[in-house]
């Protein structure tokens, strides 16, 4: 249980500080990357990995 906690505490302040420091720029790098990945796949774009930036802002 220890290392899930702290796994969800390492994630939670990466989000942290690349929002404070970067201005989200590894976030958006990501999200990039996986929109790439979905447009790669048969399907296309349309049903593609995205997060919902709005929950940062609460």
């Amino acid at each position: 249980m220890r290392t899930i906690l702290l796994l969800l505490a390492l994630v939670v302040c990466f989000f942290i500080w690349d929002r404070l420091a970067n201005d989200g720029i590894y976030t958006a790098d990501v999200e990039r990357s996986f929109r790439e990945a979905a447009a790669d796949m048969p399907h296309g774009y349309d049903t593609g990995i995205t997060f919902n930036r709005d929950l940062l802002k609460r």
